[in-house]
């Protein structure tokens, strides 16, 4: 009897209640995107980006992500994003160097995450000259990486954001195997997302060779309990969609998350849509 009037003084004292803090850690939860923007060109008539930079800018801040990876990124689109989205930072370089040639940049959100540690290197058999073309790609490709940690819960993991050749089926399959190892190289056990536009459905080479072998990735689509949203990501601003496509765009990690949600964003108004490919926004718990 003693005990139990002696614990109901110390809830009161406390303010009614037994604070959770001290049975459980806080858990760290995500919000990652993957997002081809397409880039600026006049000859997208509508769909310009001027057209849509303000839509997008809105939907990221309405969706409340936390990070996220973007491609064919020019300069300009940019600065855009970055004026319109004033509580994220970013971290990338344009892929003829600097601010030249289109980035795959990482955004995120400045008050949640420290960077500990980024970089940008190349697809191609000399990773750190800037501007190389690997295997049969017809254009320069990079990767954008960060160390990531939470101001809250102190948590660390990694970030990795690409786009792959458009042409060469070599560079891409190259690539996959070179960011695999990139991730395996630094990583250790920490938490790993990949984001891009990839540029092959599931069942090309690319995609098996992430998803296979030493270091290999998981498919978020894969692992999601909850999914929403069409089957494919490209769009090509095409009004009627190809019921024939599939997904290009993906948003991979390493196994030490859980995922808890998968969308693709149905960005389409009449013949304007948000971008040429839909963003995907996944939801996540670090373990």
């Amino acid at each position: 009897m003693k005990f139990f009037l002696k614990a109901l003084l110390i809830v009161f004292i406390m303010g009614g209640s037994i604070p959770t803090s001290s049975f459980a850690q806080k858990k760290e939860y995500i919000k990652v995107m993957t997002s081809n923007i397409r880039m600026a060109s006049k000859g997208d008539g509508i769909n310009y980006w001027d057209n849509r930079r303000d839509w997008y800018a809105d939907f990221v801040k309405f969706e409340d992500v936390d990070i996220f990876g973007a491609q064919e990124v020019l300069y300009s689109q940019l600065t855009d994003i970055q004026d319109r989205l004033p509580d994220y930072a970013h971290i990338g370089v344009g892929r003829e160097g600097e601010n030249e040639g289109e980035f795959s940049p990482i955004f995120y959100k400045k008050d949640k995450y420290e960077v500990l540690k980024s970089e940008t290197f190349w697809l191609s058999l000399t990773p750190n000259e800037v501007g190389s073309k690997g295997w049969d790609a017809a254009l320069p490709r990079i990767v954008t990486w960060a160390k990531f940690k939470s101001k809250e819960t102190g948590e660390e993991f990694y970030f990795f954001n690409t786009h792959f050749d458009h042409v060469g089926e070599e560079a891409r399959k190259q690539s996959a195997a070179m960011i695999k190892e990139k991730v395996g190289e630094v990583a250790g056990k920490l938490p790993v997302f990949v984001t891009g536009d990839f540029n092959v459905p599931p069942a090309n080479a690319p995609y098996q060779e992430l998803t296979s072998g030493k270091n290999k990735m998981k498919d978020t689509f894969n692992e999601a309990p909850k999914k929403y949203g069409p089957s494919y990501t490209f769009n090509g601003f095409e009004l009627e969609p190809d019921t024939e496509r599939d997904r290009i765009d993906y948003i991979f990690f390493n196994g030490k998350v859980s995922i808890l949600s998968y969308q693709v964003m149905d960005g389409q108004r009449g013949k304007r849509y948000i971008s040429d490919h839909f963003p995907i926004i996944v939801e996540a718990e670090l373990k």
